[in-house]
């Protein structure tokens, strides 16, 4: 049999694009942001000077596991803004490609590789790494394993996987409800994988744990980061708080009210009785990141990376409604423009065509009829 040419035609366009798309990254290096200048400069500089002990006294509002690679970082000669947009870039074409497997194991189709291309040039992709020096990818690249794990039945990777993204970033929260609804319905794994988040936390966190700093701190600095960040109810992200006015009392309203939507979905899915298939894993994922992220109060702009990155893996599982992806990520796009380009976007028709996008996916994902059934 003759080998496969390792320079084929579909290596050389993947090879292509990731040039492409690290070209394109390149002309926002120099940019630097408002965060940068004014949290991870100074971290990186006192990570320099100090080690890790300043992490363990209290550096930054950050979980210690982003701020140790910092630290790491600081042994690399060269621009810490270079070095630390780089690293997320890294993370971004690891991203790319474990949304490549996703979309490989659930279709087995010759083109799976496009999704990967499509990320990586994904608008809020290149910039959140590359200009804003944000890392957002790298918690959602561990999320996108859990995803890829929980599809191979690999709980405890998978579970493994959900630490690890814990571990960077709140936001990972947005995909926990799939794993609740997978929980109850094909109850496959057993309730105590769901403790392996907390404890791959802290284990994430023992470098600097071992200097000193209280394992509690490795869940207080989310709490201090959602009073701090409590004063909007939505900053820059277009979602039902854009038509509402700046009251606390609504922000409970809706705190609860997106519980009951959630309790609805596993309701109907436990009603159902069969089992969650793995394409409907994807559906399930991306519609709890929507959901979340539009009637859920404190959410920020870039909140939706997440639903950025699904979304695509989404269409090319299931190749419809094209018109979903587009609406997901011009909305987190519009986002991103007042703290980048000091523009002054209205968000509210963002807001309506994302609920639009929401209420598609959500038919598609519990069809009118069968939900009449299930009543």
């Amino acid at each position: 049999m003759k080998k496969a040419s390792i320079l084929n035609k579909k290596n050389l366009i993947i090879i292509g694009v990731i040039l492409i798309s690290i070209i394109i990254k390149y002309f926002f290096f120099s940019f630097e942001s408002g965060d940068y200048k004014r949290f991870l400069l100074k971290w990186s500089n006192i990570l320099s000077a100090d080690g890790l002990i300043s992490v363990a006294s209290g550096l930054g509002n950050y979980n210690p596991p982003y701020l140790i690679l910092l630290y790491f970082l600081t042994f690399i000669p060269g621009s810490s803004l270079i070095k630390i947009k780089m690293l997320s870039v890294v993370f971004d074409l690891l991203m790319g490609f474990i949304g490549y497997l996703i979309t490989k194991e659930l279709t087995q189709s010759k083109h799976a590789y496009l999704t990967w291309l499509v990320i990586i040039l994904l608008p809020t992709v290149i910039l959140n790494s590359s200009m804003w020096a944000q890392c957002d990818s790298i918690y959602t690249t561990f999320v996108l394993l859990a995803l890829y794990f929980v599809i191979k039945k690999r709980y405890f990777l998978s579970f493994l996987m959900l630490g690890i993204a814990f571990s960077f970033k709140l936001q990972f929260i947005f995909i926990l409800p799939v794993f609740v609804i997978l929980y109850f319905v094909n109850k496959k794994f057993s309730i105590f994988n769901f403790l392996l988040i907390p404890l791959t936390n802290i284990m994430m966190c023992l470098p600097v744990i071992f200097l000193g700093m209280p394992i509690i701190n490795a869940f207080t600095t989310y709490l201090e980061q959602t009073t701090d960040y409590s004063v909007y109810l939505t900053r820059n992200l277009a979602n039902i708080y854009t038509f509402l006015p700046n009251i606390k009392i609504i922000a409970y309203i809706f705190i609860i009210i997106t519980g009951l939507i959630f309790l609805a979905l596993l309701i109907y899915f436990m009603k159902r009785k069969k089992d969650i298939t793995s394409k409907e894993i994807i559906s399930i994922g991306l519609l709890g990141v929507l959901i979340a992220t539009y009637f859920l109060p404190f959410m920020h702009e870039r909140y939706m990376y997440m639903a950025d990155v699904l979304s695509i893996i989404w269409y090319f599982i299931y190749r419809r409604k094209i018109f979903i992806p587009i609406i997901i990520n011009i909305t987190s796009l519009a986002g991103y423009c007042p703290y980048l380009f000091g523009l002054d976007i209205p968000l509210w028709p963002f807001s309506c065509f994302l609920l639009i996008a929401l209420i598609s996916l959500f038919l598609d994902v519990v069809p009118l009829r069968k939900l009449k059934n299930s009543v």
